[in-house]
């Protein structure tokens, strides 16, 4: 059976959403993946050409030929930072925060916000791998990686110093649990797409994979944390 273009688009969205799916949950079970924004194409044969890289022409000519069909954000890391990853407990490269100190921030955080300092954790965990020099492609900076926009709006003048960073990522966790009636699905979908997104697609979790992924993956970490 011959099948449409945009059903061969939907096909390998879901078996890559699939698949990364179950290597954000059972990482034990996959090699790291570097992920990259990925083009699709129908070239003129009818056949469908999938790739991460375009050359010069099509970039500047071709472009439109091509359809972003995932853009996932890339991270370059340093040399201390691939450390970080590899060891959650390492103190390297965390501008001299002991996980001790960022600890006492998350209480701090915690006490000023009624947010639970496992869940505080978690989306430390998951956005910075406690590495308070992280920023993001985008430009969210710190142990929670809060945008310029998040951080001005919670005053924050130095995002890189954890306990600003992570007061105003509580913040703005409790503005998003009074926001959504403490539903902690839609409280994460909203951290990482923003409220509006959730609301736009009718208070559910937004069909952007990037999302779908972290979701259960900050889910995952809280509820290992929980467990203790």
């Amino acid at each position: 059976m011959k099948i449409t273009y945009q059903q061969a688009i939907k096909s390998i969205k879901e078996s890559i959403s699939a698949f990364l799916m179950m290597a954000t949950l059972m990482p034990f079970l996959a090699p790291p993946i570097a992920q990259a924004d990925i083009y699709i194409q129908q070239d003129t044969s009818e056949q469908i050409v999938l790739t991460n890289i375009l050359s010069d022409s099509e970039q500047t000519n071709q472009r439109v030929r091509y359809e972003l069909l995932i853009e996932n954000e890339i991270r370059s890391l340093s040399n201390t930072e691939h450390n970080i990853a590899r060891n959650p407990h390492s103190n390297e490269g965390n501008d001299s925060w002991s996980r001790q100190q960022i600890s006492d921030a998350v209480a701090s955080a915690s006490a000023q916000t009624a947010i639970d300092p496992a869940l505080i954790h978690a989306v430390i965990r998951v956005e910075s791998n406690y590495n308070a020099r992280a920023v993001s492609r985008r430009g969210a900076k710190g142990l929670m990686q809060l945008m310029p926009s998040t951080a001005r709006r919670f005053n924050v003048t130095n995002p890189y110093d954890p306990a600003q960073n992570v007061l105003a990522g509580a913040q703005y966790l409790r503005e998003l649990h009074t926001l959504f009636n403490g539903n902690l699905t839609l409280m994460l979908a909203a951290y990482n797409a923003g409220p509006k997104s959730v609301s736009k697609h009718h208070m559910k979790i937004p069909p952007f994979m990037e999302t779908r992924l972290y979701v259960p993956k900050v889910l995952s970490v809280y509820r290992q944390l929980r467990a203790g």
